[in-house]
């Protein structure tokens, strides 16, 4: 009894109040208004944007996740393309989740919605008034045979992306890969994201055919590049698909459709295809990138909530479990017929939240998930394909209202991919404060600064420019209002580099009445390329800077070729502008990275466009 008097003192009163004890030192049963399961992409962003709603106390919203670590699954491609490290992609799991919400580190065993219960690891068993499955995918290497050998086996070629174990060695085996047979699969189930491995593959022959190794069309080339998909397609999307597969007929890789990969064989040299007709077919290979089968977690796939694929059964619209109206699930677990992605549940919190919230007001759930979802497609360094599409594979493209092509490959997206997408997960998505497409949620930042997107923000007078200059004179008006005005100064600006009367009656030498000993220096050039612009070219070299511009215009830039032939940038765009869609991507690729400024700056550019205004 005075063990559990001191448990309970220093436990805070809301949750004292809401959990029974048993007569042994563990707590027996804990009461939640709403428990999540999985500490995951969704199960974060869900829980963050039930709490900010302002309806739940302390302790009322739990999380049961057992890892102790938060990964950013979408960023490992760049990791195997050798663009990032794992372990900058990945968190403390406890430093993401807010002390308001209770978070039990344990795995759930047994779901029982007919009681309200979820029984833990530990045996305990978590009572709620509402249950979201948000339990994600695990990784089943024993679907494929063999496949767990080869992937712990250090001198093997086998590798994959698909876990943290392995996927700090996905580049260094890419980038010592000199010759032979190199095979990337995709099966044909579900799995994160389905544009992962083609993304590695891509970045793989990039890395290769800039080294020289892969030459497509080539029958010499040292390298030759297989992709082995157990789908009969390139893409689920037609649109993405057409382009994807045109993609790999003018790259040379080989397509291998509907080749399930169900083994490796010969101490994982020879992987084993499983073709729809029951066929198997055999390929050896020098190396191979695998993408291993997922599966829902057992504790789901064997409970009441799940449907004979062992998804949760939600409704596709309003993501409520199709027999138990206070069961939700949205992310990987869930039944929603769209690609698992982190991008879809930004679109798929939301909806979710708001309807729980019309429930525990007893309403019917309102708000609908159209299937949106996004996979940022890398087909090379420095180049990503934004598919955007929602049920149905219709097209749903946030960019296209811009002139932008997104079934292109744009320069512009790959920033996104790399640098704002893993910037705003851990700062905002997993906080409940992003909704994709929609921007930012819960009044928190916005990219507006539009008066009504500004009204809960502080107010910011734009400051006169002539209201604190000691030149300014002020007249008292007759309405009892005040003008400022600011005479000319007296003195010629030292910033000018002529009088007044030279540019009316002449130079210093055609004048000799000018005093030149009084005049200020001329300025010098401002520009460090222009002052170091001494170099007059000739024909030739003017054509050779038109030759590399018209080449390769984002590498050779006004800038580099400045420097390179001594001359200034303003001239080179003179004699060789860049081309049309290269100034587009350009000025595409400034307006996504202004995106990535934070509210401030934007409220100190709409400050400047004001004090404009005001001179």
């Amino acid at each position: 009894m005075l063990l559990q008097a001191m448990r309970a003192a220093t436990l805070p009163k809301a949750t004292v109040s809401k959990r029974l004890f048993s007569s042994s030192s563990r707590f027996l049963n804990a009461a939640h208004k709403v428990v999540v399961i999985g500490g995951g992409s969704a199960g974060l962003s869900v829980s963050h944007q039930l709490l900010k709603s302002g309806k739940f106390a302390q302790d009322e919203i739990a999380i049961v996740e057992p890892s102790s670590y938060h990964h950013y699954q979408p960023g490992w491609t760049l990791v195997g393309g050798g663009l990032k490290s794992r372990e900058e992609l990945r968190r403390n799991e406890k430093s993401l989740i807010s002390p308001k919400i209770q978070l039990y580190e344990d795995s759930v065993t047994t779901l029982t919605p007919d009681e309200n219960q979820v029984s833990m690891a530990s045996g305990e068993k978590l009572s709620y008034d509402h249950l979201i499955v948000a339990s994600g995918y695990t990784i089943t290497l024993d679907g494929i045979s063999g496949l767990r050998e080869a992937l712990e086996d250090d001198k093997s070629n086998v590798t994959s992306i698909y876990l943290y174990e392995t996927v700090d060695k996905v580049f260094p085996k890419i980038d010592q890969f000199k010759e032979g047979h190199a095979i990337f699969t995709q099966p044909g189930s579900p799995i994160k994201c389905a544009g992962a491995p083609q993304k590695i593959m891509w970045l793989a022959l990039d890395h290769w055919a800039k080294k020289g190794l892969y030459k497509k069309h080539d029958s010499n080339s040292p390298i030759k590049i297989d992709f082995a998909t157990g789908l009969p397609v390139m893409f689920g999307v037609p649109t993405y698909s057409q382009v994807l597969n045109k993609l790999r007929e003018e790259r040379g890789v080989g397509g291998l459709f509907q080749h399930n990969l169900v083994a490796l064989e010969d101490q994982g040299k020879t992987a084993v295809f499983a073709r729809p007709d029951g066929e198997k077919v055999r390929k050896t290979f020098d190396f191979l990138h695998v993408t291993p089968t997922m599966s829902p977690p057992e504790f789901l796939k064997k409970s009441i909530l799940a449907n004979e694929a062992g998804y949760a059964n939600v409704d596709n619209e309003t993501l409520r479990h199709v027999k138990y109206q206070n069961v939700w699930s949205l992310g990987d677990s869930s039944s929603l017929p769209t690609s698992k992605t982190a991008a879809a549940i930004t679109a798929q919190a939301p909806v979710l939240v708001a309807n729980l919230l019309a429930g525990l007001d007893g309403r019917e759930p309102t708000a609908k998930y159209d299937g949106y979802t996004s996979c940022p497609l890398l087909t090379e360094y420095g180049k990503v394909l934004l598919a955007e599409f929602k049920y149905g594979g219709a097209l749903k493209e946030t960019f296209s209202k811009f002139g932008i092509n997104q079934s292109k490959p744009q320069r512009p997206f790959y920033y996104l991919k790399k640098d704002f997408f893993p910037w705003v997960y851990y700062n905002n998505m997993v906080k409940g404060t992003w909704a994709g497409p929609k921007g930012f949620i819960g009044g928190t930042r916005s990219f507006s600064t539009s008066a009504r997107s500004m009204r809960n923000t502080p107010v910011r007078h734009p400051r006169d420019p002539l209201d604190q200059s000691p030149y300014a004179a002020r007249f008292p008006l007759a309405s009892g209002e005040t003008l400022i005005a600011r005479t000319p100064p007296s003195q010629a600006s030292s910033r000018t580099s002529v009088e007044v009367s030279e540019i009316l009656f002449g130079s210093a030498n055609e004048n000799a009445n000018v005093d030149t000993a009084s005049m200020p220096p001329q300025l010098p050039l401002r520009h460090r390329q222009a002052r170091n612009a001494t170099k007059i070219l000739n024909e030739k070299e003017i054509m050779q800077i038109q030759h590399l511009r018209q080449k390769d215009p984002y590498t050779y830039t006004s800038g580099v070729l400045a420097k390179q032939f001594g001359c200034s940038p303003t001239f080179v765009s003179i004699i060789a502008p860049a081309p049309k869609e290269v100034r587009q991507a350009r000025a595409a690729e400034i307006e996504l990275k202004k995106a990535t400024w934070g509210m401030n700056k934007r409220i100190s550019r709409a400050q400047r466009q004001e004090r404009r205004g005001l001179w």
